[in-house]
């Protein structure tokens, strides 16, 4: 036995634990500060994810590294990077480590705060050996052109078209146009239905569906030419598509539809086009429910090399859902209903006996299960007496985002739908439940709240403030019909169709700014918002207003707010407002449209949306949505990119971080960067504490 060793019994240890359990407690409790208010419980608990993600990723330990290694600039740029990614921008923030200085802090206007969320963390110091930093200096970063395939309704009609003059107390057989010049019989005519095609490189595809419906239980479709800028295209009676009759004691209706494709080339990119349909065959019983346009076209822009953009589709999804009437009192939640395919126009009926007749206040506070692309019924939905109503959900993968750049949902309704919900999924993060958040919903407006938002229904919706960086997001879609009152038969047919989400994020730290108007519905048929941006730097690149308004949008107005027209046309996907500016009123830039540069300050514009007469499109209503928004690029760096790695040995520990970065750009569109900007370092690790305190304290301005 050797004399000089030690031996520890049971008791000595655990005393040993208890010993560094206290000391951990007291270092904790003793930078806690005497207040915290319930007002900041968010903020505590953004402090403490905060901190738990810069402790995971290792941000917190490489500071602490540069700190013991006397170079506290890196250590502040390293912190403070990292939390202006994390923190929202009203948010203030002091980072403290061990009793380093400087501190990493962001205190905007406000050096003093009587109430402050505070987080504090205990970390362990790196183990003996050396850290690796590889960095790469990049000035500037190149720019390239993006396609992008888009899908959005180019027009859409929910409603009964005999609820308008002048086939309101007359019929179809009257006034067999859509639209009618407002003569009957002999002298009847067409009135064209003028919609746009977004400013496009190319239009890839386009269909339409239209709806017959027989006010009778042996009543037949009619047929129906629908003319697209002088083609027309020809639907006879056999071609429509039986789906579904219901009856009620006071009458029974019995839904057709057809789809049909359009010749792309019958299309005009970036300008107004025209519709109408003529009914032949058509008698005093029928009428129609729906008519949906929809395109997909290549839009292309200027985006800076380093961003990582990801497409996330979701499943088209169409029918409709009942209440069966002959199932009680036996079974009285039982739905029976159809699904509809977008693409073949095959059809499936259903019955369930529970599960799938839902209440408003039910759905929207305990999200069950229905997102699956089924119909159900919706009981009260705003507006309505009940809803024939689908669904469809998204998983959005955060977890390896970069800071994110832009977020955005294109949704297209088809059919009957009024009214729609989007809803983003935020998972537990910091030890906060997890919960839903409600993006956008059409009985919200933000001005008037028109008639329950009957007919407000989105094109594009901004996502970029809802999505969480580092984890998984959950999107739900959901559409209805509505129905007026109790005993009506009007549950009709809704769909989504080539739905879907675009993320685009880098790892780079890009400047790329965006400002987002709020989504709203006017009580008349115009509807204006401003929105007020930046332009930070004369190096800036491109400046873009991207559209977002209602499937009747007919006209879109772009000016200053001081007066100065920018754009005045048909509705347009994006705008390089840049370029409007120097073809027109030069406050923004100076130079020529091909040679541009952009003049530093704050600037307003005013979009003002103007939609058709109710008739065209089933309500009479203008809206604007917060796909609405204006981004501004440059192609400058704020930092440099690095990373860094732990080895034994100095040179193995720069190998890997420099092998590392060399992913980390590539995977970024950085193939061949240039060997001269690349700069390599290690340092020592072995000479810090055990036990590190870092204390993080949130305020607002």
């Amino acid at each position: 036995m050797d004399d000089k060793g030690f031996v520890f019994t049971a008791d000595a240890t655990l005393a040993l634990v208890v010993v560094i359990v206290f000391t951990a407690s007291v270092v904790v409790y003793a930078m806690l500060p005497v207040y915290q208010g319930q007002d900041h419980q968010h903020l505590q608990a953004l402090a403490d994810s905060a901190l738990a993600t810069m402790e995971q990723d290792g941000t917190l330990r490489d500071a602490a590294v540069y700190y013991a290694n006397n170079d506290s600039e890196n250590a502040t740029l390293l912190l403070e990077s990292s939390l202006n990614e994390l923190m929202p921008s009203d948010v203030n923030y002091r980072l403290t480590m061990n009793g380093y200085s400087p501190t990493a802090e962001r205190t905007g206007n406000s050096y003093i705060a009587t109430d402050v969320a505070t987080g504090v963390r205990i970390i362990s110091g790196p183990k003996e050996g050396w850290l690796g930093r590889s960095f790469y200096n990049i000035k500037e970063v190149g720019l390239m052109e993006q396609d992008t395939n888009v899908t959005t309704t180019l027009w859409n009609f929910h409603n009964w078209l005999t609820n308008f003059y002048p086939w309101s107390g007359n019929r179809l057989d009257d006034y067999p146009y859509w639209g009618s010049n407002g003569q009957s019989g002999y002298w009847a005519s067409y009135q064209t239905i003028d919609f746009s095609v977004p400013n496009a490189t190319s239009i890839n595809w386009a269909k339409f569906i239209i709806n017959s419906a027989a006010k009778t239980s042996y009543g037949s479709a009619y047929s129906a030419g629908t003319n697209i800028n002088g083609h027309n295209y020809y639907v006879a009676q056999n071609r429509f598509q039986y789906l579904y009759s219901y009856s009620s004691r006071y009458i029974t209706y019995r839904f057709y539809n057809n789809m049909s494709s359009i010749n792309p080339s019958n299309l005009i990119k970036g300008d107004t086009n025209s519709l109408y349909v003529h009914y032949t065959d058509v008698n005093s019983y029928n009428d129609m429910a729906w008519f949906s346009l929809i395109a997909n076209y290549t839009v292309s822009m200027v985006v800076p090399q380093g961003v990582v953009t990801k497409s996330y589709y979701f499943d088209d999804a169409a029918g409709l859902a009942y209440p069966n009437p002959s199932s009680r009192p036996y079974y009285p939640d039982r739905v029976s209903g159809i699904t509809y395919n977008l693409n073949t126009g095959d059809t499936s009926s259903f019955t369930a006996n529970s599960g799938r007749r839902i209440s408003w206040n039910n759905y929207i506070n305990y999200h069950p299960n229905v997102a699956d692309g089924t119909p159900f019924v919706l009981v009260s939905p705003p507006g309505g007496y009940a809803g024939s109503a689908i669904a469809i959900e998204k998983d959005i993968d955060n977890t390896d985002a970069g800071t994110i750049k832009d977020a955005y949902l294109v949704m297209n309704p088809y059919g009957a739908a009024d009214g729609a919900r989007v809803e983003v999924y935020h998972p537990s993060i910091g030890g906060q439940p997890a919960y839903w958040e409600t993006v956008f919903s059409s009985n919200v407006n933000t001005q008037y709240g028109t008639d329950s938002g009957y007919g407000n229904l989105p094109g594009i919706i901004n996502l970029k403030g809802y999505m969480d960086k580092g984890y998984v997001n959950k999107v739900r879609i959901t559409i209805w019909d509505n129905v007026p009152q109790s005993g009506s038969v009007d549950y009709d047919l809704v769909g989504l169709t080539n739905c879907y989400i675009m993320v685009s994020s880098s790892k780079l730290p890009i400047w790329w700014d965006e400002y987002a108007t709020v989504s709203d519905q006017s009580r008349t048929n115009q509807i204006s918002k401003d929105i007020t941006y930046e332009v930070r730097s004369n190096q800036t690149k491109d400046a873009y207003l991207f559209f977002s308004g209602g499937l009747d949008t007919k006209n879109v107005k772009v000016a200053y707010t001081s007066g100065e027209q920018l754009y005045d046309g048909s509705t347009p996907y994006l705008l390089n407002l840049g370029e409007l500016d120097a073809a027109g009123p030069q406050l923004m830039t100076n130079g020529t449209v091909a040679n541009h540069t952009y003049i530093p300050g704050n600037y307003s514009i005013r979009v003002t949306v103007t939609s058709g007469e109710d008739w065209e499109s089933g309500d009479g209503y203008a809206e604007i949505y917060s796909g609405t928004r204006v981004a501004v690029i440059y192609p400058a760096l704020e930092h440099a990119v690095w990373t860094t790695s732990y080895a034994p040995t100095a040179q193995e520990a720069i190998d890997e971080a420099y092998q590392q970065l060399l992913d980390d750009l590539h995977e970024q569109g950085f193939y061949d960067p240039d060997p001269d900007l690349f700069y390599n370092e290690s340092m020592y690790t072995g000479d810090l504490p055990n036990s590190i305190p870092v204390r993080l304290d949130l305020w607002t301005y």
